[in-house]
């Protein structure tokens, strides 16, 4: 290896790499564990042109088969130049934690181990929680399991650090490791035409054979087979991942409307079930002083639509006349139809408007304050944990730790949860966050054994291995022992409510969120349904008079059944189809999120002159095509 093959590697890859403007870095930096050492220095003061290598040198023996350690190689190249995009990377051993993104690969990329045992070598995305991938006890009982040595490539545990990485491997041309682990850094654009390059190979045949894939046969139910099939299928019919699919009630439903129970009570008025009754509420709060301090501060509704989970209040608004399932403020997104055979653009439809209207109103009666459209998440904590007195009504809120320790927090104790609101055509959707297969296990070309690879991925839809890879070690961080499991004072919120009868898990220690070497949390596959999540005990007696117990089991019971029976699913668009839909979605989100906001404050009439103004403008911009794109993928699965 020297240094005019180094160069002309950096050479015909610069044009791939991000245009950075004009900037000057100096970065050195060290590959010990893949026994290269690198000292390099990059200088530019111009738009990149080039690298300036200073020093290398290979440590160690001379390796006698230098064309299978090529990856390695290169892996170490796409480090460096995910350096100058803007990342430093320090020396390691054998493995690294995430903070690090280390290659940990071997001597190939795959076959036999100097022990004999058939090697896997794996580029896995980390996680800072994580403390060794190696020395792990979810790798050692997979390894246990095959007979098989797992050796690791970290990739970053930024998304979008780890999809520079993979493309710069990729771009290299050379060998891959085995397999790629990562949650988030390959969309279904980049996964399609990974695929179409021959880089990843197609899984659906070996997925289909029972004797590759035991666990995804027998384990996963037929329905969610199929879910997660079709929810994995690229535009070309093929299928190039292994998928992890865990619908969980509470995320599925992120937008909570919660009502202040306190105030109600005080007034003598009842929790609302429509639009109207709701809005009654609001002008008793605004006038009748429930908080009792003598000033006129309250705020009957709040959120803040740059929230991105569930605080974006004009969402479960709208839901009252029409359905809208927008997670992000500022992602528009498509619907279909009641037929569910035909896309469309919920925000252009006269329900859409009605909905509009309302809010406008609302907001012109100063019940919806103008603060929602610009308020952060900081100014929305700080109202909501106002220490000196309540000041909020009712509030759209995901997450109970918008509340500072929530169980203990004097204004997040007065609310209670809403079920959503009737609007005057009876329509009462909550926005459903839609669970969908997440792509997350591939098999590359370049490796030698991909029946193995498939076999390794099937592990985790066993169900203890599922377990394992959310809670920890067996009969250590989570047990199903009956005789612990069956301990009366041990309960949870959806037992309780009658919605379950089944307790699945007991966890003993719940390590999701510590520094651990116990499992590689969640950057696997994965398959555990709502009934196994809703019987997940934890170890300490269940209170109901703790609320954030029983939100759990009111937020199945109110939101998770409210949505359309049919669903617009993940769509599988050709690479064409995809580079239109990418830069109509950015302009279209952004129209739609302004105009809602000038509709609602007054600051834009909301007269048919201006709303057939609106229509036109979305269509100048692409919506018929960004819905024709959507309607031609939908036929590709429906």
């Amino acid at each position: 290896m020297h240094l005019g093959m180094i160069s002309r590697v950096f050479a015909w890859k610069w044009d791939n790499f991000p245009k950075m403007g004009y900037r000057k870095y100096r970065i050195c930096g060290c590959f010990s564990n893949l026994n290269v050492y690198i000292r390099l220095e990059i200088d530019y003061d111009e738009p990149i042109k080039s690298f300036h290598v200073f020093a290398l040198k290979t440590k160690g023996r001379r390796r006698n088969n230098m064309k299978k350690n090529t990856w390695k190689r290169h892996a170490a190249l796409a480090l460096v130049g995910a350096m100058a995009v803007g990342s430093l990377y320090g020396c390691g051993g054998k493995s690294a934690s995430s903070d690090n993104t280390q290659t940990t690969a071997g001597e190939t990329t795959g076959g036999a181990s100097s022990d004999g045992k058939e090697k896997l070598v794996i580029a896995l995305q980390t996680y800072s929680f994580i403390t060794d991938y190696d020395n792990n006890y979810l790798t050692k009982l997979l390894e246990e399991k095959l007979g098989i040595d797992i050796e690791f490539y970290l990739l970053s545990a930024d998304s979008s650090e780890a999809t520079t990485q993979l493309s710069l491997m990729v771009s290299a041309g050379e060998e891959m490791p085995d397999i790629i682990c990562t949650n988030g850094a390959l969309s279904k654009e980049a996964i399609l035409n990974y695929g179409s390059k021959g880089v990843l190979i197609p899984l659906g045949d070996m997925l289909n054979d029972p004797e590759i894939a035991p666990n995804f046969n027998s384990v996963v139910s037929e329905e969610d087979r199929q879910i997660m099939l079709e929810g994995t299928t690229s535009a070309d019919g093929n299928i190039y991942s292994m998928s992890q699919y865990e619908p969980q009630a509470w995320n599925m439903t992120p937008y909570r409307f919660y009502i202040n129970q306190t105030w109600l009570d005080k007034l003598g008025l009842n929790v609302p079930t429509t639009t109207e009754e709701y809005k009654e509420v609001l002008k008793a709060f605004a006038t009748q002083d429930p908080n009792g301090n003598g000033q006129a501060d309250e705020i009957p509704a709040y959120g803040f639509t740059a929230g991105t989970y569930g605080e974006n209040i004009t969402i479960p608004l709208m839901n009252s006349f029409i359905y809208y399932p927008s997670v992000k403020s500022s992602q528009a997104v498509l619907t279909l139809d009641e037929s569910g055979d035909k896309v469309i653009a919920p925000f252009v439809q006269d329900q859409w408007r009605e909905g509009l209207e309302y809010m406008k109103g609302l907001c012109q009666e100063g019940l919806l304050p103008e603060s929602v459209f610009t308020d952060d998440k900081t100014q929305f904590m700080a109202v909501l944990n106002n220490e000196e007195v309540n000041l909020v009504g009712s509030v759209s809120s995901g997450s109970l730790s918008r509340w500072n320790d929530y169980d203990n927090n004097a204004n997040g104790q007065d609310f209670v949860m809403m079920a959503p609101l009737k609007g005057p055509e009876g329509i009462a959707y909550s926005p459903v966050n839609q669970v969908k297969p997440t792509p997350i296990w591939f098999v590359t070309s370049s490796c030698q054994n991909p029946e193995l690879a498939v076999k390794l991925g099937d592990l985790f839809y066993d169900p203890e291995l599922s377990i394992i890879t959310r809670y920890g070690e067996k009969d250590v961080d989570w047990t199903t022992d009956p005789e612990k499991l069956n301990d009366e004072s041990l309960s949870n919120a959806y037992l309780e409510a009658g919605l379950t009868d089944e307790k699945s898990v007991l966890v003993l220690n719940d390590i999701w969120g510590q520094n651990n070497a116990t499992f590689w949390r969640d950057i696997n596959p994965r398959y555990f349904t709502i009934k196994q999540d809703q019987g997940v005990v934890q170890n300490k007696p269940y209170d109901a008079s703790i609320k954030s117990m029983k939100f759990y089991a009111d937020n199945y019971e109110y939101n998770y059944p409210a949505h359309p029976d049919k669903l617009l699913p993940v769509l599988p668009y050709t690479n064409d189809e995809a580079t239109e839909q990418s830069e109509i979605t950015v302009n279209i989100s952004t129209y739609v999120s302004q105009s809602m906001a000038q509709f609602i404050t007054g600051a834009r009439p909301l007269d048919d002159k201006e709303w057939e103004a609106y229509k036109n403008e979305l269509d100048t911009i692409g919506l018929q095509t960004w819905v024709e794109n959507a309607q031609a993928a939908y036929d590709r699965v429906k």
